[in-house]
Order: C-alpha cells, then structure tokens, then sequence
C-alpha cells in the first residue's frame, strides 16, 4: 500500500531542488503590454519568445503540437517544457540556442531513484501540490537545437534531438570558431561535438565523438560536457571517457575526428581533480569551465567527490608550447601539495564549481555553490548542510597576468576579512559588494547561488545569477513537527507523561510549599513568549495510544521520592511545570500548516494557517527553553519519560533548528521585487550597477542562462521550469552597424611602383565606425596585434600595415574580420600580389591563401563564447542573518 504522506513529504523536500510554490508573474517595472521591462541603469528589455505572451505565461521559444515541436508559432501552443536555454552563440541578428527540456523533471527522475521512490508518484503528488505549474515530463525529451531571430522573432528548429544520431538530454556550451558554431551535446554514454555552419544553410555535422562508455556509465558518470572554448587558433572542448575527464583540441575541426588530438587527462595533466560521477559534487560537474586569456588555456573543475562531499572548485593553466604542441598544466587553486598557492575555491568551501569570462584584461572567476549535495539530508529533515550551502552565496574574483608571466587574483566580492585578499575591492550601486553580489543590507542576495553566466559585451562586463528563492518555498510548508520528526500524537503523550511525575512530584510535596499546587503558578511559569499560543490540554485527542499508567506511576513516584530526598522538589516541580507548559504550547501548532512567505496580495502560496517567522522564533525560543530544563533536570526524572525525550531533544535537533529557521528567515527577505534572477553591470569591472533583481519582472525566471551577442545587441535567454525559457534582447541605446565606404575587395601590391621600392605604405580600408569601436581585427582567424599589424584612422578607417601584408604569401587572398564593441562585423578580402621586378611567380594552382605564422594577440572575443550548466539545483532552505546573532546569544 502506498503511503501517500510518505510520497507528499518526497516530492515537496524533493522539489526543494527544483520548484516554486507559487508562480508570481508580473512585477511593477514591467510593461506587459509591451513586453519591455523597464529596468535599472538606464536599460530596457524587449521579450523576443512569444511576445504576445505576457509575464508568467507559458513560453519555451516553439510551440508543441500533437506532441512534436514545431517552429511555425501560429500552430499549437507554447512549449513549456523547453525549460532552458542551456547553451548559445549569436551570428548575425540570429541566436543560436541549444535548450534543456524538462530540466526539473531529469532531477526528479534521478532524486526518485535515489530515494527508492517511482518517479510518477512523486509527479502525480507534485501535479496536485502545484496546481501543474511547474512542468515535468511524461517521459518524453525534446531538447532542441533552434535559432531565433532578434529582430524579428522568426523561429528555426535545426536538430530536434528525439533519436537517431543526435539523440541528447541536451546541449550545455557553444562557442563560434572560423564562422562555424559548435555545441556540446551531452549524450548519454558518448557525447559529442555538433558543428553547424552560418553560411550553409545551418548544415550540421558529428565533428567528434568520444569513445562509448562502459565502465564509466557503471561508475555513475555523466556525459554533460560542458567546457568548451578557443586558444591560440584551436577548439578546446572537455569530454568524458571510462577513465576519467579528458580535454581534445583541434585546428581544423571541420576536418573531423581525426583532427583532434588529446591534450590533457584525468591524470595527466587535471590531476586527478575531476569529480566525474553523478553522485559526484554538481552531479558531477567533471571539467566545469575553460576560457583563453593571454595565449593559455584556464580550465575550472569540480573537485568533490562521494556523497555530500562539499570540496570547492580547482583552477588550473595550461601552456602550449610553441615549439612541440605539447601542453603543461599547473594548478592554482586546489592541493597546495600539488603546487597550487590558493586552496580550494579560495576557500570558498561552498563554492563547488566557477564560471569565467574575459574583459578588459582580466580573467574574471563567479562562484557556483551546489545545495543539491544537501538535499538527500533535507529529505530527512537534516538542514545543517543545506543552511551552511546558503548561508555563504556566491563569491566574485578576477585574474591578471604581470610582465613576468604570474597570475594575481582580487576578491571583487566576498566576506570582509578574507584570509587571502582581506575586503572586497568590487561596489554595487555605490556600496561594497560582498558574497551575493549585494551589500550588507541586501539579505535576499544570499539567495544568489551562482554567478551562472557573464559576458563582455560593448566596452561593458555582465553578471547574471542563479536565485535559489523560487525553488527553496517548499521550506516554508514543513511543520515545527516534522523538523523535529515528533506527529501531534507523540507530542501530547510526552505531554501526559511529564504530567504523570509532575502528578507525583505534588503528591511527596507534603508541605505544600512548592509554588506549583496550583493553576496560578503554573501560569506563572509560563514563559511571556508563548502568550498568543492557544494551548492543547493533555488529554483532548481520544486518539491517544493509552498510558500503562500503573507501571509510569510506580515508576514516578520513586523518582519523586527521590527528588524530595534531595531536597530539590520546589525546583524541580517548578522546572517540570514550565516544561509541561512548554510542551502545551508548542504543541498548539506542531501540526498545523506552515508558511512564511506570502505572495505579493497576501495570499498564502497553498492554503494555510498564518503562521509567521516571528512564531517560527518564538517557537525556537521555547525549544531552546525546554532543552535547557531538561538537561538541568535529566537526573531527576523518570526513565520512561528521558527514553522518550533522548529521542529528539537533544541540541543536535537543537542546531537543526535553528538551521531550518536560518532558512526560512532568508526567505523571508524575498518578494517579487527580489524574486528571479539578478542581472549586473559594470563599465570597469570594479563597480557594478543593477540592472535586474527580479528576472525581468517574471519572478519564474530564477536563472539568467544564457548570453548571446549579435547584430541587434545582447540578447539573454533565462531557466524557467514553470512556463519555459524565455529570449530577451537587453537595450541601452540605438546599434548602428559600421559600414565599408570603398568596397569590400582589395588588393596589396608588395611593391611600390611610383618609389620602385618595397611598399612601406600598407593598405586603407575605408570604414564608417557609426560611433563603434574597434575591439579585434582577424586575418584569416588570426587576431592581428594592434599598433603592429594594423592602427584605426581618425576617421574609422583600418590600416593594415606593410610589415604584416608583406609577410603574407604573394597570390595568397586573406579574409579580414573587424570586430566591433556591437553591431555587425565588417568583412572584406585582401589579394596579395608582388609586381617587383624578376620577383619569383606563384603557379595559380599552388596558391596558398593560408597565412604563414604570426604572433597573434588574445583570441578574438565575439561575444559569443556561451559556456553553460545544467541544471537543476537543489535546496530546501536558505540561510538566515538574524540567526548568527541567535547563535552568538546561545554562545
């Protein structure tokens, strides 16, 4: 028979990874007419998906029909289960999105299995509890790969991913390299490589798959690659073997599997650190990032392994030698026995995972928490792993790199007093930002559990967080008593049985002088916090298992005797009187339902007795009061009655406690003007201002997932396991494209006729910047050094210099890319040819339009280096400042 409490009390501790009470949609600063959120420092944001779709609607970028996706919107319905935009890379005006279908329900199947429950009970009870509100599959996956245009809002589906070769549970990074477009799949046992190109109608193809798995899939691993990146010319993508974490690089990956060659393993090179199985810290988040700064690769990794193991984040660099090919990696941050100067997450001991992002000269470094590694606890109501998860939100760093090759790191965000960088050095909106991105009076910041994406975008450097608020109200719906794991009908027979010794205690008080004979004294020991309580009087329920009153009596009574021999009746009669009172008046809501957060009208998320965080302290209060009689009259009292309290007052329950109630006192602090993702921006990468607290005024977008820089701007897409990922292009001003004024094909004559001497003049390429700066020149996809191998002319115009086209192969013809802070690149062609006299003469079909070597500044950043993460994220709780001070008082 199944026990339907049983399965109620799974599917809400077990939706603390993944869901919201109650959908809040809509918020003051959003036009829902419009669909233009009117945000802070001066920006707009325009909804692209389903504008006709207001704030808290279902969107998911398609619409589904009889089951299947489809991409022409005026067909069926939104949807909803494209819950992520998981990965993505913008080209042209269009944004290229690799989604994540069900995000919830995955977590859901693998929290049941590990749970030893049926994943559909666990669905039907959620169904109920919600209303359907959030989404969770029915089995199905229909992870996507789709692109949509910024300015018009056209839809193109490219891959749906149901079967054949491309079957995937998703895609979790992407990255532009040679005007192509890779995505990491994470298929099951062999993930792959998928590059899919621009210019040829979105042709795609396998460029690399790893070896299946076997060994591997029975140690639990997952095949969720997400580290995907370019370095001195070559795609660098993380994958998952049966031994481990490897790293493959290719030149030319257009050519296939063979171009790749293996660059570093799990234990050559990674150091052993990568924590690979699903049981693993985030899931087994394996290599978790990699980024190209100054010609080296940076690759973060999650390091902790076994259940609830919480060991934080590893950074390691690795060099190419110019000479060989051949790779080094040094860590540093990770085992200071293996030479890295910075522990674990720079001691950020919550910090399981980091993701990194390049701007103005800095390697930037966003903490990633994990709560889901405390969830197993939380479901047995043990919240110190979850409470310390959120009590430490995410921490923010940067990284250069001096003349002499070291890296020196800064802590832009985190607690005062940081062992290793002291205060932080980073502001937000004119305050000191610490571990939240927020000040000391911003306590919902806490709720930020990862710096989850950042881009450099137009001279500017964004942040955008995972807020953990929307899935950690089930927190909010547990009874005092199922904290303390005691039902109603427990509580009132400990109630009978104190009654019992109290009982005794006045029948050996031959005096009649202890103070307790009476209802007035007992009133008088009544502790002033538990005056509004209604009190339950022992005794009421007639469901109560009844007392062998002979033996407790007998058993009183000598305890009683022994107390008046001791001569300690007045107190301990006195001290068991406010026990008993303690226990009525606890027991007057042990059952009832809980809440703490309330949505914007009032209205309770599930309907529920009022029940306010101030009773939640009222009532830690009490039970702080109870413990410390107890422990102070241990020694006097009945076995049958210590047999029974042992059980759970004890100061472990205690300090759970005070744990849940930290929790919930977070909570508290969030609304729907703080409730979804938080976007921030900086101009220097020292102060930030925000944007966003509330996900663009839908509180269901709890995750900024995804940037995408194109032609019209920055777009955004957002984690919404309720209604579906959403895209928004973000405005703070009008993008006019920079133009070619003379044509977009030139030639360079190595040879000067008019000096009949070596051309010393380079070649002008008239430019129109429109306002736009230059941030990279490419020749043949190689970054050009500015200053060296071109300069940028008064009027916008590019040079590029005789040094550098001399160098080129005569009847070669090189592609030029400028790059611009926004707005379209401008592309043009430069034929190479040498009219010098006698000059030796290439045969035409010998030409080599491939560029000889040359030293080549930071890989370009096109803004369209989209690294993601997956999922799910886990949590019940949250963490509460009013309770440090509860804590130093008991102290």
């Amino acid at each position: 028979m199944v026990n339907y409490h049983k399965v109620i009390n799974a599917a809400i501790a077990t939706l603390a990874t993944c869901a919201m009470l109650l959908p809040v949609a809509g918020s003051a600063n959003a036009d829902e007419s419009s669909n233009t959120a009117v945000l802070g420092a001066g920006y707009t944001a325009t909804k692209i998906s389903h504008p006709k779709a207001g704030l808290g609607e279902d969107d998911g970028i398609v619409n589904v029909l009889n089951g299947e996706s489809i991409d022409d919107l005026t067909q069926g319905l939104p949807e909803r289960g494209q819950n992520y935009s998981w990965a993505s890379a913008g080209y042209g005006d269009w944004m290229y999105v690799g989604t994540c279908y069900s995000a919830m329900g995955s977590t859901l199947k693998y929290m049941a299995n590990t749970m030893g429950a049926k994943y559909a009970s666990i669905k039907a009870a959620l169904d109920v509890a919600f209303n359907g509100e959030l989404f969770l599959d029915n089995g199905e996956n229909h992870s996507l790969l789709l692109k949509i245009n910024v300015k018009t809002g056209e839809v193109k589906i490219i891959v749906n991913a149901i079967g054949g070769e491309h079957a995937v549970n998703g895609y979790r990074a992407a990255v532009e390299f040679h005007d192509k477009l890779y995505f990491a799949a994470a298929a099951k046992g062999q993930p792959y490589l998928l590059e899919v190109d621009p210019n040829s109608g979105d042709a795609t193809e396998i460029v690399y798959r790893s070896a299946a798995m076997t060994t591997g899939l029975k140690k639990g691993y997952t095949a969720g690659i997400r580290g995907l990146t370019v370095v001195n010319n070559q795609l660098i993508a993380s994958m998952i073997t049966d031994n481990g974490a490897t790293i493959v690089a290719s030149s030319n990956p257009s050519a296939g599997q063979d171009s790749f060659a293996t660059i570093a393993t799990q234990t050559e090179g990674l150091y052993n650190y990568p924590a690979c199985a699903v049981t693993d810290g985030v899931f087994g988040g394996c290599v978790w990032d990699m980024v190209g700064f100054k010609g080296n690769l940076y690759v973060t990794m999650v390091t902790g392994t076994a259940k609830n193991n919480k060991q934080s984040f590893a950074l390691v660099r690795g060099t190419q030698d110019k000479e060989t090919g051949k790779w080094t990696f040094k860590p540093l941050v990770g085992d200071p026995a293996d030479g890295a100067k910075y522990e674990w997450g720079f001691g950020a001991s919550r910090s399981g995972a980091a993701n990194m992002v390049v701007y103005k000269g800095h390697l930037y470094i966003g903490g990633y928490n994990d709560p889901m590694n405390a969830l197993e606890k939380a479901m047995q109501m043990d919240f110190s792993d979850l409470y310390k998860d959120l009590e430490s939100p995410v921490n923010l760093w940067r990284m250069d790199v001096d003349e002499d090759g070291n890296e020196n790191f800064e802590m832009l965000a985190g607690e005062a007093n940081n062992k290793y960088f002291g205060d932080s050095k980073g502001t937000i909106d004119g305050n000191t930002m610490l571990s939240g991105l927020g000040d000391s009076d911003e306590q919902s910041r806490h709720l930020n559990q990862y710096v989850w994406r950042m881009q450099s975008y137009s001279g500017k450097l964004y942040v955008g967080t995972f807020d953990i608020s929307d899935l950690a109200y089930p927190a909010t719906q547990f009874a005092n008593g199922d904290i303390l794991k005691r039902t109603p009908e427990e509580w009132k027979k400990q109630i009978e049985y104190i009654k019992i010794f109290f009982d005794s205690l006045k029948k050996n008080d031959q005096n009649g002088t202890s103070g307790t004979t009476g209802t007035d004294s007992q009133e008088a020991t009544k502790p002033t916090e538990s005056d509004s309580q209604e009190t339950t009087k022992p005794g009421d329920d007639d469901d109560i298992m009844p007392l062998n009153e002979g033996d407790e009596t007998s058993e009183s009574d000598q305890a009683a005797q022994a107390v008046e021999e001791a001569g300690k009746t007045d107190e301990v009669a006195a001290d068991v009187a406010t026990m008993q009172q303690l226990l009525e008046d606890m027991g007057a809501d042990l059952s009832s339902k809980q809440t703490d957060v309330v949505s914007p009208d009032g209205v309770a998320p599930q309907a529920a007795e009022t029940y306010t965080l101030d009773d939640r302290y009222q009532f830690l209060a009490s039970l702080q009061r109870l413990l410390d009689l107890y422990n102070k009259n241990k020694q006097y009292l009945p076995e049958f009655i210590t047999n029974e309290l042992d059980k759970w007052l004890t100061e472990e329950n205690l300090e759970n406690f005070i744990d849940f109630v930290g929790v919930l006192s977070y909570l508290h602090y969030s609304n729907d003007e703080t409730r979804g993702f938080d976007l921030i921006v900086s101009s220097d990468g020292t102060n930030f201002q925000t944007i966003s607290r509330n996900g663009f005024g839908d509180n269901n977008n709890h995750g900024l997932r995804v940037f995408a820089v194109t032609d019209s701007g920055l777009a955004i897409g957002t984690a919404n396991p309720y209604h579906g990922t959403q895209v928004w292009l973000l405005n703070d001003g009008e993008i006019k494209n920079a133009e070619l004024t003379n044509g977009d094909a030139f030639d360079y004559d190595k040879y000067d006729s008019d000096k009949k001497s070596a051309n010393a003049n380079g070649l002008t390429v008239g430019i129109n910047p429109n306002g736009n700066t230059v941030e990279d020149v490419q020749y043949d996809y190689q970054s050009l050094t500015a200053g060296t191998d071109y300069t940028v002319a008064d009027d916008g115009s590019i040079v590029l210099s005789s040094a550098f086209l001399n160098g080129r192969e005569t009847g070669s013809t090189g592609s030029v890319v400028v790059f611009y802070n926004q707005g379209a690149r401008v592309r043009f062609t430069v034929a190479i040819k040498d009219s010098t006299p006698n000059a030796p003469k290439k045969d035409d079909d010998k030409q080599n339009t491939k560029p000889a070597a040359h030293k080549k500044a930071n890989t370009a950043n096109t803004g369209s280096n989209v690294i993601g993460v997956v999922v799910v994220v886990a949590v019940l709780v949250v963490a509460a400042g009013a309770l440090f001070v509860f804590k130093r008082k008991r102290s």
